[in-house]
């Protein structure tokens, strides 16, 4: 059993009680020799356990910074969270059993970890939601956009009502911390202050707590002054792009929101370009080489691009980072001087949507 570090945007730990787990599991499939398990150890380290699977078991031991959402993979196909060979579950401290079948890991059946029966019940209430939008996800239209905005709302008020109905659930900081970049700071704070004294002092607690303190950059503000590599190896900076309006378009591959607005993205680019509004695309992908087949895929070759990756979101060098970008899809845009001048979808904690991002730019450019 190999361990390594790694950071992955969805691995979010929830309360701090340090304890070990032992599980157990069965896999049903036969182009499978290993499966990868993904979790938080008892030191805060982001740890990648290799699981060999030897007469269609396997097994997993070590120290949990208390329940906390993990990540189990096989052979992954897509690369995107919707791939068939990777799913997710809570596990907590204690026994666990687990039964996974290849190409249907987002079946996965858990037992004896009482959040992952907890999240269930949650999940039961969306799972209506999440197939609609698979539907429209797959049957594109005019109004597709529209339904995946409103289709995700109603998720998230789902999940937040839950956060707010049950203070003392060790889901509400997870649910709270992963919708705290959505919804306005005001209500960040109401919801955090119901929570149990547990839950505060939890890890997920603890990231909202410094959420909270943190001094995010709003507009009007001036826009931090970034440094990044472009996808040529060139340097790029704020100054590259001063006396032009700049759009920064924050996505990844896996980001199927962020991927449906690349028409309209690109509709503007050829709109206003010649009026003084350049991009600046920054890929959340996991590693550099899925960053650059997407550039290509999407065709976004005639435009800036940078890589923050999975690994550099919470760093604060990273330019994720430096504008409180997550998650995703989200734009910043920047006026001629430097100062933003616009917050839109996921950077917006005002819900101003990609519309009022279209309408600001005719506004100011036409």
């Amino acid at each position: 059993m190999k361990a390594s570090n790694l950071i992955l945007f969805l691995l979010i730990p929830i309360i701090s009680f340090s304890q070990n787990f032992k599980l157990n599991g069965e896999f049903s499939g036969q182009n499978t020799d290993e499966l990868v398990l993904r979790y938080i150890d008892i030191d805060g380290k982001h740890i990648s356990d290799t699981l060999e699977i030897e007469n269609n078991k396997f097994q997993a031991s070590g120290n949990l910074e208390g329940v906390q959402k993990v990540l189990l993979t096989g052979n992954i196909q897509s690369g995107g969270m919707e791939d068939p060979n990777l799913g997710y579950f809570f596990i907590e401290p204690g026994n666990i059993e687990v039964q996974v079948e290849e190409d249907n890991f987002k079946e996965i059946k858990i037992v004896g970890s009482n959040s992952q029966k907890e999240f269930e019940k949650v999940k039961s209430k969306t799972k209506p939601i999440r197939l609609k939008l698979d539907s429209v996800s797959n049957n594109k239209s005019a109004n597709s956009n529209d339904l995946l905005i409103a289709g995700n709302e109603k998720i998230q008020k789902i999940e937040l009502n839950y956060a707010i109905e049950n203070p003392e659930s060790s889901l509400s900081p997870y649910f709270l911390n992963f919708y705290q970049r959505s919804i306005p700071i005001d209500s960040v704070q109401n919801i955090f202050s119901s929570f149990s004294a547990n839950n505060k002092q939890s890890l997920d607690g603890k990231k909202i707590h410094s959420f909270l303190k943190k001094m995010i950059v709003k507009v009007d503000d001036a826009a931090p002054d970034f440094n990044v590599v472009d996808i040529s190896g060139n340097k790029l900076s704020l100054d590259s792009f001063k006396g032009k309006y700049l759009l920064i378009d924050f996505w990844a591959d896996w980001c199927k929101p962020c991927i449906a607005k690349f028409p309209e993205v690109k509709l503007l680019i050829n709109e206003y370009s010649d009026k003084g509004l350049e991009v600046l695309f920054v890929s959340f992908d996991e590693t550099e080489d899925d960053w650059k087949k997407g550039v290509k895929k999407y065709d976004l070759n005639n435009w800036d691009h940078t890589f923050v990756g999975f690994n550099n979101i919470d760093s604060k060098e990273s330019i994720g980072y430096q504008f409180d970008i997550k998650p995703i899809p989200a734009y910043i845009l920047i006026d001629p001087n430097g100062k933003i001048i616009g917050r839109f979808a996921s950077a917006s904690k005002e819900g101003k949507t990609f519309i009022d991002l279209k309408e600001k730019l005719e506004t100011l450019l036409n």
